[in-house]
């Protein structure tokens, strides 16, 4: 009856000690990459042009798939289409004004609100040159000048 007990209080001393390392596991493994999770918004986008000039928008998605590309005229607000269908974003894609800005996430610079993405021309300039001088008066960048010692 000793030994049985003993195999026992062995079985459950192993299983208390395993468990903890089960849950762990088990959470890891349901985690989902951010771009793709399904409780992230995603939704159309509508991009407003409150800059001086006609921009080019492209887009990216996580896969680096490209979407597409679009001119837009100063002072248009245009909802992103591909082949008379809206595109569906979420807040990973990427996207890029003109030639020389950076990719910046639409999640970085753009406001959801039922259910569509609502990006401006100027917040997207702005997450791109964060480290450069701006000139508000002409609304352009401004090169440095050296350092004089």
């Amino acid at each position: 009856m000793r030994s049985k007990w003993m195999r026992l209080g062995g079985m459950l001393a192993v299983v208390l000690l395993i468990a903890p390392f089960l849950a762990v596991a088990q959470g890891q493994y349901r985690v989902e990459r951010y771009g793709n999770a399904p409780d992230r918004p995603r939704g159309a986008i509508q991009v407003n042009n409150d800059w001086r000039d006609a921009v080019s928008v492209s887009m990216w998605s996580n896969n680096r798939e490209r979407i597409g590309e679009w001119i837009i005229r100063p002072g248009e607000r245009a909802l992103l289409e591909e082949g008379r269908r809206s595109i569906r974003v979420r807040p990973s894609y990427k996207m890029k004004v003109g030639e020389d800005w950076g990719w910046v996430d639409v999640g970085q610079v753009g406001q959801f609100q039922n259910g569509t993405w609502y990006v401006n021309v100027r917040d997207v300039w702005q997450a791109t040159h964060r480290d450069r001088p701006y000139d508000s008066r002409r609304g352009e960048v401004v090169p440095r000048e050296p350092i004089r010692r």
